[in-house]
């Protein structure tokens, strides 16, 4: 007998990926789900009529190709058929793709009467979860957003900010030389300056005149504030994706008699940020005529790791579908970003950090920021987009001691997508 489930979830296999990631968030949020692929055999027709008896509600994906699907039009037709056996046993219509006139006509001869949810009305698959949940009188055990376990508040994420600014501060170093050998006595931004110390580190032995940092977190900037007392340094609370931010901005240039800026600082923040053109714009108008925008931010589209390993295919899957990753592709849009934002003789500097930089000197210390399951470290799904990265993690766990010690001793060469780009505004 099969065992009880929550949902049993029909669909085509020829929208098997889409459906996956939906089924994935579901999983997350605790309901279990009968999910298989297709088989002609008879044996799994069989399983596939005791999966729809043993499970509380019914749901199915539709689309053109599961209308047109005579194995979906059977488990809808069983589905039916337990309802009328069970009045609590639902039967939750999911439409994923427009739906051809003909294929509307026929489904509605199944289905016309229930509620249908359509996928398209939501903004993320944890809404349209939800939605499904609330139509099958499902409650989910797992609701809380995932507490951030990259959050300053965390001791053991302010030791990991240290050691990566260490680590990038070596890769920014030869770039800002270049960016600070134009300037005199520099007025600086910094966007996105958290406690200070990246911004303090990367100017250690410059000469500016003034710097100014901006954070959303009150109480890093609270530290930066108490750790860095220094007359022509203030860090302040501001939100530069809001309508104040400007306001905000203009009162300290007031205060310090700051006309503009001559360089802007911008290091692993924009991939986290909405509205990145805007902030771009602004920025723009905030430095002065002949001022440098110095951009460092991430692309996974130039992680390298060979020779091939499942491990490091997880790893990178599981950094994609962390909701604090941010835009994993920003370093490929920046020039775009930055030439509609009005900026000027755009440079990609670099592209790529990899294991055999400065002759293998931080080696571990790569692996160690990008590789380490400890990053993840987290009990609940839910800090994930889909269930499957949690699954992921626990094989990334078991594997890191071997695979690091491989590494380390030279079978495994890595480029990690580390972008760092200057603008100017004229």
């Amino acid at each position: 007998m099969s065992e009880m489930r929550d949902l049993f979830i029909s669909y085509s296999n020829a929208n098997k990926e889409k459906v996956e990631e939906i089924v994935s968030t579901i999983k997350y949020f605790g309901p279990t789900c009968w999910f298989q692929l297709r088989d002609s055999k008879q044996h799994f027709i069989e399983e596939i009529n005791a999966g729809i008896n043993n499970s509380r509600d019914f749901v199915v994906f539709l689309s053109n190709a599961s209308v047109s699907s005579l194995m979906v039009r059977n488990e809808i037709a069983r589905a039916i058929s337990q309802q009328k056996r069970n009045s609590d046993y639902s039967i939750i219509p999911v439409v994923i793709e427009e739906l051809t006139e003909s294929n509307q006509e026929i489904i509605e001869l199944f289905l016309g009467s229930l509620n249908w949810l359509y996928a398209d009305k939501y903004d993320n698959y944890e809404g349209l979860a939800l939605a499904i949940f609330e139509q099958a009188n499902l409650t989910p055990s797992n609701t809380e957003s995932g507490q951030s376990i990259y959050s300053t508040e965390k001791e053991v994420e302010k030791i990991r900010l240290k050691a990566q600014n260490k680590f990038f501060n070596e890769y920014a170093k030869q770039y800002l030389d270049e960016v600070f050998s134009h300037y005199e006595n520099p007025a600086v931004l910094d966007i996105g300056c958290d406690t200070g110390d990246n911004i303090m580190m990367r100017l250690n032995g410059r000469k500016y005149r003034f710097l100014l940092g901006v954070d959303s977190n009150t109480d890093a900037v609270k530290e930066a504030n108490e750790s860095y007392p220094q007359d022509n340094c203030a860090f302040i609370h501001c939100d530069v994706t809001s309508n104040s931010f400007f306001r905000d901005i203009f009162s300290q240039m007031q205060k310090f008699r700051i006309i503009g800026f001559d360089i802007i600082h911008i290091s692993a923040v924009l991939l986290h940020l909405g509205k990145v053109e805007e902030l771009l714009s602004n920025l723009y108008m905030l430095l002065n005529a002949h001022g440098t925008i110095f951009i460092q931010d991430e692309d996974d589209g130039m992680n390298i790791a060979h020779p091939h390993s499942k491990y490091f295919d997880d790893c990178f899957y599981i950094w994609e579908h962390s909701k604090e990753s941010g835009d994993r592709a920003m370093g490929r849009k920046l020039p775009l970003l930055l030439k509609h934002a009005g900026f000027k003789d755009i440079k990609l500097l670099s592209s790529t950090i990899s294991s055999i930089d400065f002759g293998e000197q931080y080696k571990e210390e790569l692996w160690d920021l990008y590789f380490n399951p400890e990053l993840w470290s987290t009990d609940s799904a839910a800090y994930f987009d889909n269930y499957e990265a949690f699954d992921r993690l626990k094989v990334v766990a078991q594997k890191h001691s071997e695979m690091k010690e491989s590494y380390l001793a030279g079978e495994y060469f890595i480029t990690l997508g580390i972008f760092f780009y200057t603008a100017t505004k004229d």
